[in-house]
């Protein structure tokens, strides 16, 4: 390397002694700019999608590793990146090499380019743009799951590479995936899975970040953890996006849904329950399936779909069925008119969309009197969010051929070629009911005190041999009702006093659930209980 460019490179900047020692060592070890020594890169949302961004690759040969990046497009002259920044994380796992760079304190809505050199070579220019941190900027959203193989042995990946084309072509500002990445979780799955995950990149080097769930064909949290860097270990958690523009809830339906995890929901959502727009939701299973092979998820039902109620959860985004559906907006009850659980309610209701056909299709033979559409096919769902709507489009992947991207300064043009799902119903549908309690934080100075939503002082004795006493904490009219773990109706009515015993002598021996709520305010418990001789 010549002194001369050395002199000026380093007159060019400002740096640390270590950052000094670093950029010599590895310009003078850089060789060549030949490819090859990286590969299978992703972009991963792990924090305020505004200000961080984690970069994930597998490297396959070199050391002396670092991401170079700022937000100027220098394409692979090194020297003229402002900064570096080297692995914060690598584990060995699926058979690669996987390293993760977490960037911070970048700035807002900001396109930002990047190189990964070694003492090889370097990887092509990629890009990536951060997301606003106000709401006034509209937000498009792809959302799916279900990309495990279909089709023939022979091109076994192709329909997941049919829908990896479509995030390309919409290039929104992240992907939310809802689980099930491979079939048999190997390494050799998960290799595929990642090379076809380069479809999604635009042919200009932009990357498109995901929100990653666990499915039920990922065998354990550390498959998220070590290929996704989530820092979360039971790998639920709830991300802003657009700053009080969406609060996103990710939630992990592979470890207890009650418990923990449902505490944590309910004590967030009452947290946030005035700080934003829009509030969505993406887990894995679905609740109530549109393919007859799938169960009713009976615990995900009686402890999550009332807190979606309850704190306005707009948009729930499922996935395992393989099919596609989308509901009308629904609310959880057991009154007459009801089915399997929900009743159609426009005022009130969330909107449940899926169920997972980004490679894989089954057949939707299961339907609802609530259910909006129903249809077998690979999909994905675009979401344009702003200030006063969700918009939603299913866009039938196989069957689309996009000519061209949108533009980044026309994002929610509808390109050409894609094939929208319609219906009597139409090809997409609004939601147009944002956050009734929303306050504008700029604007707004008024403290709010979440109330306490527990309604049950004690249910005892449990187990029990026949008899079951419920003591409430406050005298109140509420419902209640009970099932089994199948989400049968056993028992249904009204408390009227703060201590209510039920005599179930005539239950067989196993565990039931109880649920009791206040049909006026939406708030809800539900609580487990055995039968025993």
């Amino acid at each position: 390397m010549p002194v001369v460019w050395q002199t000026q490179y380093f007159k060019s900047k400002i740096i640390s002694d270590m950052q000094r020692t670093f950029t010599l060592i590895l310009f003078i070890t850089l060789v060549n700019l030949a490819f090859g020594a990286t590969d299978k890169y992703r972009l991963i949302i792990t924090g305020d999608p505004s200000t961080t961004m984690t970069i994930g690759w597998n490297q396959i040969s070199g050391h002396s590793v670092a991401v170079l990046y700022g937000t100027e497009d220098y394409g692979q002259d090194f020297q003229q990146y402002e900064n570096f920044r080297l692995p914060d994380r690598t584990v060995l796992y699926k058979g690669m090499n996987n390293h993760f760079v977490r960037l911070t304190g970048l700035e807002p809505n900001t396109a930002y380019y990047f190189v990964i050199a070694d003492n090889e070579g370097g990887s092509g220019l990629c890009w990536f743009k951060t997301l606003p941190d106000t709401p006034d900027t509209p937000s498009s959203i792809i959302a799916g799951g279900g990309s495990r193989r279909s089709g023939s042995q022979i091109t076994p990946h192709e329909p997941r590479i049919e829908s990896n084309r479509i995030v390309r072509a919409i290039r929104p500002d992240f992907v939310a995936f809802g689980g099930d990445y491979t079939d048999k979780d190997t390494d050799g799955q998960w290799q595929t899975w990642m090379d076809d995950w380069q479809y999604t990149t635009g042919e200009d080097g932009r990357m498109f970040p995901i929100l990653p769930t666990r499915g039920n064909h990922e065998r354990n949290n550390e498959v998220m953890i070590n290929l996704f860097d989530v820092r979360q270990p039971d790998i639920y958690y709830a991300i802003n996006f657009g700053g009080s523009l969406i609060r996103f809830y990710t939630l992990n339906v592979m470890i207890s849904v009650a418990g923990d995890q449902t505490n944590w929901l309910r004590d967030d959502l009452q947290q946030n329950d005035d700080k934003t727009i829009w509030k969505m939701a993406q887990y894995h299973y679905s609740i109530a399936p549109h393919h007859s092979g799938k169960t009713y998820k009976t615990p995900m039902y009686l402890n999550w779909s009332p807190l979606f109620h309850q704190h306005r959860v707009q948009l729930i985004v499922e996935c395992d069925s393989h099919v596609a559906k989308n509901t009308w907006p629904l609310r959880p009850t057991g009154e007459p008119g009801s089915d399997r659980g929900f009743i159609r309610d426009d005022e009130t209701g969330s909107v449940y969309t899926g169920e997972g056909s980004w490679g894989l299709i089954r057949d939707a033979d299961q339907g609802y009197e609530w259910t909006r559409e129903k249809g077998s096919f690979t999909q994905v769902k675009w979401i344009q969010a702003n200030t006063d709507s969700l918009v939603v489009y299913t866009i039938k992947s196989a069957t689309s051929e996009p000519v061209a991207p949108v533009a980044d300064d026309d994002r929610f043009r509808m390109p050409d070629g894609l094939d929208l799902w319609t219906t009597e119903n139409g090809d997409h549908f609004v939601i147009d009911r944002p956050n009734p309690n929303y306050n504008d934080p700029i604007t707004s100075t008024t403290a709010v005190v979440a109330e306490r939503t527990d309604l049950i002082d004690r249910l005892f004795p449990n187990p029990t041999d026949g008899q079951l006493h419920l003591r409430l904490n406050t005298p109140q009219r509420l419902r209640y009702a009970i099932f089994d773990l199948e989400g049968r109706m056993l028992r249904s009515g009204v408390l009227r006093d703060q201590q209510t015993t039920f005599q179930i002598q005539d239950f067989a021996n196993g565990v039931f659930l109880l649920k009791v709520w206040n049909q006026a305010t939406g708030q809800s418990q539900v609580m487990r209980f055995v039968k025993s001789n």
